[in-house]
């Protein structure tokens, strides 16, 4: 929890100073604990710990107005990996850490509604206090929406192109900063450049 402070991800507000209508977008939150196991001895290497909106109590037009997001086909990956194949090129899986609190709200086409959260079970915390969410966060309906939307203007702004036919495809053709075309896929957080 400290890390989403540092990264300005919350702001805090009393519940008694929320308006009625503010009110009305608190919900609740939890820790996500999952234990990260090597792979060939199944022994545990480390604990991954997750704060976790409780996007189902939110309705759409309420706390969301779409949850859309775009994802490739299998197809394009499909294609993607016959070509690196095919004309022996390079291929990159890459993971984006902290994938959602690195998206930006503004980026969405339409207006990220505003919304709060009360402390996870567990978390000491005065009592009243509620967050602002500034940031989006893993089990909010709009948070993988906000992460492309992200993803898409940062593209863009490089030199990558939507491909004709996926939403989350993207290409760049080779100009003297770059002598190779690059095309990548993104499926939420995990991409193939």
């Amino acid at each position: 929890m400290e890390g989403l402070f540092r990264r300005g991800c919350f702001k805090k507000h009393l519940l008694l100073d929320l308006t009625p209508a503010q009110r009305k977008c608190v919900y609740g939150s939890r820790f996500h604990h999952k234990i990260k196991r090597n792979t060939k001895t199944g022994v545990a290497k480390s604990l991954k710990t997750r704060l976790v909106v409780m996007g189902n109590q939110m309705k759409k037009g309420e706390a969301y107005i779409d949850a859309f997001a775009p994802v490739p086909r299998s197809t394009a990956g499909q294609i993607m990996m016959s070509l690196a194949a095919a004309l022996d090129l390079e291929m990159h899986c890459v993971d984006f850490s902290q994938a959602f609190i690195q998206a930006d709200w503004a980026a969405l086409p339409e207006k990220a509604p505003q919304f709060f959260i009360r402390p996870p079970s567990g978390w000491k915390e005065e009592e009243g206090v509620v967050y602002e969410c500034l940031q989006p966060l893993y089990g909010h309906p709009a948070s993988s929406r906000c992460l492309h939307f992200t993803v898409d203007k940062w593209m863009k702004s490089e030199g990558f192109v939507q491909s004709g036919f996926e939403d989350s495809v993207w290409i760049r053709q080779p100009d003297e900063l770059l002598p190779h075309a690059i095309l990548m896929s993104a499926h939420i957080d995990d991409t193939l450049i």
